[in-house]
């Protein structure tokens, strides 16, 4: 990425964290205040020294995710409270997203989601209505999708999937073990990151994978999607089912078994070149020719 833009996009992760430490810690002041309680009530509360409160309610420092646990105890509020505002809906999931990862003993792993999320609340327009295709198996849920994004013939343009969908996707700079994550933003919303350091194809799948986990509005807020070997522990292990038909829904968007069946009776069938004209990897694609009967 040039380094203008690395910059700006930095300037742009810095405001919006500042944004979000400026509402929690007005929600602080507020809640302090109605309650009767002093800066040195609640900080011995959290175990902290009176000027530590009073610089997380000028929002010149932030709060952990643990501290934020204690004061919704300590003054009987809902995460809700103490986040709300323009991109609350957001900033909810990542508050519960962030709880998740600190469980995790691996920094750099929460830095680089917290970071995305702190950039897309702050990029957001208003949420758009993403289509409900729960009612569909994953094949014809992808095929529902391509005819929606007018794609009839590979390869897939997967911006213009995500367009269709109106699914902003943000390229970040994430753990190589982490290949996209998807967040809900708020009934019928949402958003994907996907890693940037990845290969084309890598990227192309993963972001199908999450438009897959949208349409078919699997259950969770929020989805991350690791490479074969998770290093980051059973805390974030996926629900099977729903990952088994993100991957079918991936595969059938990006390799339609019609468009295969196609190339063969023309011809077309070695895997290598059928890879590089779906663009997607060998792998992938001698995978899905087998599932299709064609192998």
């Amino acid at each position: 990425m040039p380094e203008r833009k690395k910059d700006r996009q930095s300037e742009k992760v810095a405001l919006a964290s500042q944004g979000v430490a400026e509402t929690v810690g007005g929600r602080l002041r507020e809640a302090r205040q109605d309650a009767g309680l002093t800066q040195s009530d609640v900080a011995r509360a959290l175990g902290y020294a009176p000027s530590v409160i009073s610089a997380f309610e000028s929002a010149s420092r932030r709060l952990k995710v643990d501290d934020l646990a204690k004061l919704c105890s300590l003054f009987d509020k809902t995460a809700d409270y103490f986040v709300s505002g323009p991109r609350r809906e957001i900033a909810q999931v990542g508050v519960k997203l962030r709880a998740e990862l600190a469980e995790v003993p691996h920094e750099h792993l929460s830095d680089a989601v917290g970071a995305f999320l702190d950039y897309a609340e702050l990029e957001l327009g208003q949420p758009a209505q993403v289509p409900d295709l729960s009612h569909l198996e994953p094949e014809s849920a992808a095929r529902r999708v391509l005819k929606l994004a007018g794609i009839l013939e590979p390869p897939v343009e997967i911006d213009r999937v995500s367009r269709a969908l109106d699914i902003p996707v943000i390229s970040w700079a994430l753990p190589d073990a982490l290949s996209a994550l998807l967040v809900d933003t708020e009934e019928g919303g949402f958003v994907i990151g996907v890693n940037r350091w990845h290969t084309p194809n890598r990227q192309r799948f993963s972001v199908a994978h999450e438009c897959g986990h949208a349409v078919m509005r699997h259950s969770a807020d929020y989805f991350l999607e690791f490479t074969d070997l998770n290093p980051f522990g059973e805390q974030l292990k996926p629900r099977y089912t729903d990952e088994r038909d993100a991957n079918a829904f991936s595969a059938a968007l990006l390799m339609d078994r019609r468009w295969l069946k196609e190339d063969f009776e023309s011809g077309i069938r070695r895997p290598a070149e059928l890879a590089v004209r779906y663009r997607v990897s060998e792998e992938a694609m001698s995978f899905r020719l087998r599932n299709v009967g064609l192998r």
